[in-house]
């Protein structure tokens, strides 16, 4: 064969070489770099329940948005840091900025991870979104790039006693000022805070606390509580406790035959499928002020009817199990933080999230949760409000305010422990 055939026509190479610089040209659009955003939670010790649940829940967001093109046709790259203890908390979020180049942080499940995390972040020249910390100055530091769309815990406090005075009283046919309360919390800066705020508003409506215990959350006997509790006997004990000592109070007060006529508990502990799986068909009739479950889908825009149903459908189908607080949290958290703050920005970059981040007007029913986004100047989240569920058949169901009610309670005043 001879080596003219080879070669193309001249024309054609002249053609070639034209178009060459045009291809080169365009070949970065089809392969842009990631969008890269490190989750900072806890994924192994005492609190990993919690932080799995919200980093499945922020994963599950991720994914959808992947799936649905990315941002501005980028993907988003997730990278896990388990900050299982605020040192922890530290170390990860500074070995994903150093060798992944990481400057996006979602986070955080604790306020310990969160205000060590969100710190490191900062110094960093990161973004930090926040979704679940719940401490009073998270945002009292005058940090510029870090931004919670969750509840502080004021936030998270109110519902409880607010709940108690406008629904459960009128049905155990006491007057709110009449009604013996009692409160218990584990002695973190969550258990302090959120207890605090759930008194504050009792006094602002005329509840009398007979009662406010602290206790260590490492306490593997609460009996001595449970003592107090029955000699006080309150019509409704509201408690702040993590999963391990929300076991133990229920499994001690069954052991020891004492219950109140209600009890509220306020998120964390009694807001995750844990519970139920630990104790059966005693979660029956407990209550919980809580970041929420869900919301009525008549209070929704359209589009968050599909995310919610686009959402429990993804995390049943790898999960095998229906999502809760924790987890539709996380994906409330995922979604905004890809949708409305990165699909917003001119950048990734953490000055341009910030602009995007101070500029966001989301209206509340946009998202699964019922909640909006609108930011004040230190970066808290001013359409974010907290829920009040009740379980029922062992299934966390939704009784308050009315644009996340979806059933009525039950079980008031609860009954003895053989009947529920």
């Amino acid at each position: 064969m001879s080596q003219s055939k080879h070669r193309l026509p001249r024309r054609k190479v002249l053609g070639f070489l034209a178009a060459a610089p045009v291809v080169l040209a365009v070949r970065p659009s089809f392969a842009q770099e990631p969008i890269k955003i490190g989750g900072i939670f806890p994924l192994t010790g005492g609190n990993s329940v919690f932080g799995n649940q919200n980093f499945q829940g922020v994963e599950t967001a991720i994914d959808l948005i992947n799936d649905r093109g990315g941002v501005k046709g980028r993907k988003i790259q997730l990278f896990k840091g388990d900050g299982n203890s605020p040192q922890a908390a530290i170390s990860e979020t500074n070995r994903l900025a150093s060798r992944e180049g990481v400057k996006i942080f979602v986070g955080s499940s604790t306020s310990a991870v969160g205000m060590v995390a969100s710190q490191e972040a900062e110094r960093n020249g990161a973004f930090y979104w926040e979704g679940m910390a719940v401490a009073n100055n998270y945002t009292e530091r005058d940090f510029k790039s870090v931004f919670r769309m969750g509840l502080s815990a004021a936030g998270l406090g109110q519902p409880a006693p607010l709940y108690v005075a406008e629904v459960l009283a009128p049905m155990l046919k006491i007057e709110p000022k009449n009604l013996k309360v009692a409160v218990v919390a584990e002695d973190s800066a969550f258990g302090v805070d959120v207890s605090k705020a759930a008194i504050d508003q009792a006094d602002k409506l005329g509840i009398k606390i007979g009662l406010r215990e602290l206790y260590s959350a490492k306490t593997t006997d609460l009996s001595a509580l449970v003592l107090k509790l029955r000699a006080l006997d309150p019509d409704v004990i509201i408690a702040t406790q993590f999963i391990n000592d929300a076991i133990l109070l229920q499994r001690q007060m069954k052991e020891m035959n004492y219950s109140p006529k209600a009890f509220v508990g306020t998120s964390a502990g009694h807001s995750t499928l844990s519970l139920a799986e630990a104790i059966g068909k005693d979660v029956n009739g407990i209550f919980s002020s809580s970041f929420p479950l869900e919301a009525n889908v008549n209070s929704l825009a359209p589009e968050a009817r599909a995310d919610r149903e686009e959402f429990v459908k993804r995390y049943e189908a790898k999960y095998k199990v229906m999502p809760a607080v924790q987890e539709s949290l996380g994906f409330v958290v995922g979604l905004a933080l890809a949708r409305d703050i990165l699909g917003k920005a001119a950048s990734d970059g953490a000055a341009d999230l910030r602009e995007a981040a101070l500029k966001a007007d989301v209206p509340a029913g946009s998202y699964i949760n019922g909640w909006g986004l609108k930011f004040d100047e230190k970066g808290q989240n001013q359409r974010a409000f907290g829920s009040v569920v009740q379980w029922q058949n062992q299934k966390m169901i939704s009784v308050y305010p009315a644009a996340n009610k979806v059933q009525d309670p039950v079980m008031v005043p609860l009954p003895a422990w053989n009947a529920r």
